[in-house]
């Protein structure tokens, strides 16, 4: 009788045990997120922009990370339209170094046709330091201060990410 009584103390123990491992907080997943914020908000070509993707939720071990932005904006050249892409991209360690928002610091070119919206885009690349939740988590959209929208994907061993908003150019006067 004793010895069935440890059997399922112990049996009872491994069952506990194995719930404590289903908690979704075992694996890794992507952060959420409220969207884009850009300051100053009235920018006109030759103005200094700072660009924040903002997390409404941080991910949970992630590790290697790559961040891209772009954009891709008109520009005059001697009197003729051409197309010029503006890119910033950089690498952190989510869990280990950064898992701050990240953000773009650019230049808006002195000669880019004002008057207009460009579509400014997103993407993120983590390695999951464990097994990923796999799904997609969907960020908010706008509002808030908050504009444009970003979408986390999670998978085995990695995640990622992209979104875009459209960020207005007045005309320069």
């Amino acid at each position: 009788m004793a010895m069935r009584n440890k059997t399922l103390m112990i049996l009872a123990a491994l069952g506990l045990l194995g719930l404590a491992s289903c908690d979704d907080t075992s694996g890794s997943y992507p952060p959420t997120w409220k969207g884009f914020t850009y300051s100053p908000t009235d920018i006109y070509p030759g103005d200094s922009v700072l660009i924040t993707a903002a997390q409404a939720k941080k991910g949970h071990y992630l590790n290697a990370t790559d961040y891209s932005f772009s954009m891709k904006v008109r520009v005059d050249v001697d009197g003729e339209t051409q197309d010029s892409t503006l890119s910033y991209s950089y690498h952190t360690n989510y869990d280990g170094t950064s898992n701050a928002d990240p953000t773009w610091k650019l230049k808006i070119p002195d000669n880019t046709i004002g008057g207009t919206s460009y579509t400014c885009s997103f993407s993120a690349k983590w390695s999951n330091s464990a097994d990923g939740n796999m799904g997609t988590y969907l960020g908010t959209s706008g509002g808030d201060g908050y504009t444009g929208s970003i979408t986390s994907y999670s998978y085995t061993i990695y995640s990622q990410a992209s979104g875009s908003f459209s960020l207005p150019i007045r005309i320069k006067q």
